[in-house]
Parts: C-alpha cells; structure tokens; sequence
C-alpha cells in the first residue's frame, strides 16, 4: 500500500517558501522534487516518507502551488488580493495503516474550494482562508489563518519562520477522527468528535544555487485541540513535519 500524507500544512508552508521570497521572480513556472517524513496521528501507524514531484506557477491572476490553485479576483500593487481558491487534501487514513484501525472505514482526502484573502502585515505577510468540502467526502468547512515573514535574505539565502491557526467544523474533525456504532469494538468506543482547531509553527530556507535552481528545505510543527486527543483511533495530537526539495523555475 502505498504511504499518505494525513496533513498538509507543511507542504503548504514549503509552497509558500518557493514562490513568496524575493530570490524567485513572479509571473513564473517551476518545477520540483520533494522529499519529506511525517508523523501520524493515528495508532500504531508509522512514520511516513514519500517523494514527490510538485509544479508551481504564477502568473497575472492564476496560481497553482501543487496541492492549491486559484484565480485572484482582486489584486493590488501593495500585494493584498482576495482569490477563489481549490485545494486537494491528504488528510485521512486506509483501514490497513495500522491494527488499530482495522474494521474501520477508510477515510480519504478531498476536494475543498473557497475564498483566499492575502496582505501584507506587520513586515511580513498573513494569509486568511475559508475553504468548505465540495466532493461531499466530510461536507464540513475550515477557516485557516498563516503568517509568515522574513528571518534573513541575502542574495543567494532566505530563512523564514511561518505560524498558522486553522479550524475545522464538526462534520471533518468527526469524519477523520469519530468512530461509528458500526465500527466501534470491544476495545475501540463510539466516539463522535467536536469541533477542532490546530496550531502550527515552521521555519523554510531556501538557498539558491543559480538564477534557475534553488533548494528549499522546511519544518513544522502542529498540534490539534482535544477533540482529536480524546479520539480512541489517536495516540498524540501533534504532529511533526519536514520537507526538502529541489526547484527549477523556467
């Protein structure tokens, strides 16, 4: 079976490494590999590793950051835009992760639209985003908000630190954390879960090697609110996560 990514914040962070410091111009293209590790959530699941190979572009009012892409439906010179955005995400698990998890349903990613509000703050920038299920996989909705701003830039380096809050309704924290009556056990309990809201905290770097290659590098930090904790299917509610990779921008 293959791996899955159960949280993408990261990745989005390593996104926002590649295409939001000044070493990497706008209205461009690139072209990425991506290596990365990830804890689970989950009981007895293990640690993850994947490659992956990701595109990223910008241009005018049309973005695609891998797993997100949007138009800008407004846009100013002082970089505040407001965007219909569509994400994929990679939360959720296969039944065969673990024992743990055995009898249960699968739970699998989903299709997410909705609105990005983006402006500078405070010397760096912070990113609002509304995002409801549109491939009826939780039918639920998240509100996330991201900062990030510069440690140090030069003309060949770029570190940034990045921190994010995002919220989940009840209908998608009970989606990838409940228990039905039809899968709970003897040793596993019906357990309908609440609301949810996880906090993160990174770093990226990026080093640029020549106008066209850069390598980028990013790590994370998150934790989720009790109603995963008290989940009989969890065996932590935070999570690490750390990426690098390697970019050729056209």
């Amino acid at each position: 079976m293959g791996q899955r990514l159960k949280r993408y914040t990261g990745l989005a962070g390593l996104f926002c490494a590649a295409v939001g410091t000044p070493l990497l111009a706008d209205h461009s293209m690139q072209m990425g590999l991506v290596a990365s590790a990830n804890s689970s959530f989950y009981k007895g699941a293990a640690e993850e590793h994947y490659l992956l190979p990701l595109l990223i572009a910008d241009y005018d009012r049309f973005y695609l950051q891998g797993i997100n892409g949007g138009y800008r439906l407004y846009k100013d010179d002082n970089g505040q835009s407001l965007a219909l955005e569509l994400r994929r995400t990679f939360d959720g698990y296969n039944s065969d992760d673990s024992d743990a998890l055995e009898g249960m349903g699968d739970r699998d990613g989903a299709w997410e639209a909705g609105l990005a509000y983006e402006m500078g703050m405070a010397g760096g920038r912070a990113k609002v985003k509304l995002m409801q299920d549109i491939s009826a996989t939780h039918d639920g909705f998240s509100a996330g908000i991201e900062y990030e701003r510069k440690l140090w830039v030069d003309d060949a380096h770029a570190v940034t630190w990045y921190a994010g809050s995002e919220y989940w309704s009840g209908r998608k924290t009970d989606y990838y954390f409940g228990v039905t009556r039809e899968e709970a056990t003897s040793t596993r309990a019906i357990y309908s879960a609440d609301k949810s809201y996880s906090f993160s905290l990174g770093s990226n770097a990026i080093k640029r090697i020549d106008n066209n290659l850069s390598l980028i590098a990013s790590a994370e930090y998150l934790w989720m609110t009790d109603a995963v904790k008290d989940s009989p299917l969890t065996a932590r509610q935070d999570q690490w996560t750390a990426y690098a990779g390697i970019f050729y921008q056209f």
